[in-house]
């Protein structure tokens, strides 16, 4: 989901998401942003259906990006022991590339998992999507820093409470 949280408003935006990635940020072109952005949007249409418990939304929604994003696999290896798969072509723009990657994975999530196992984040000021790998789908939070927030926060209402109704 990491594309789905990333700012790409800018290209230098779009690079610094791709630091790991080298070779990739030096394929960013001034089209890609709009292309992400664009992508993005109807990304978290699908996310905002599978965290609403609506599978049949969300498969429609990823089919539909599948159908506008195509993905291309092909074996790649330098060796005899280094075959992988890639999932666009050696001429794709880095949009291209993104959008083949995280639909390849969607697809596979959905397809072994079901279409419900992305959530939004549930604390104050953060909507950041996450796919939920507990074993009974009750993830709340993004991340540990947003969980530990909403806990401290809650902890801190109740002492509020406590205090100012002594029993």
């Amino acid at each position: 989901m990491a594309l789905l949280n990333a700012p790409l408003a800018t290209e230098e935006e779009l690079r610094a998401h791709l630091s790991e990635r080298p070779w990739l940020a030096g394929l960013v072109r001034p089209e890609d942003v709009a292309v992400l952005q664009e992508y993005q949007a109807r990304l978290g249409e699908m996310a905002d259906a599978s965290a609403a418990q609506d599978g049949p939304a969300a498969v429609e929604a990823l089919n539909a990006l599948l159908a506008k994003h195509p993905i291309r696999p092909m074996i790649s290896g330098h060796d005899e022991s280094s075959w992988h798969l890639h999932v666009q072509h050696d001429n794709a723009t880095a949009a291209e590339t993104l959008c083949a990657e995280t639909l390849f994975g969607l697809a596979m999530l959905v397809s072994e998992h079901g279409a419900t196992k992305i959530g939004r984040c549930a604390a104050t000021d953060c909507d950041n999507a996450f796919i939920d790998t507990s074993a009974n789908s009750s993830r709340r939070f993004c991340s540990t820093r947003c969980s530990t927030r909403m806990n401290v926060a809650a902890l801190r209402r109740r002492k509020q409470e406590a205090a100012q109704n002594p029993s």
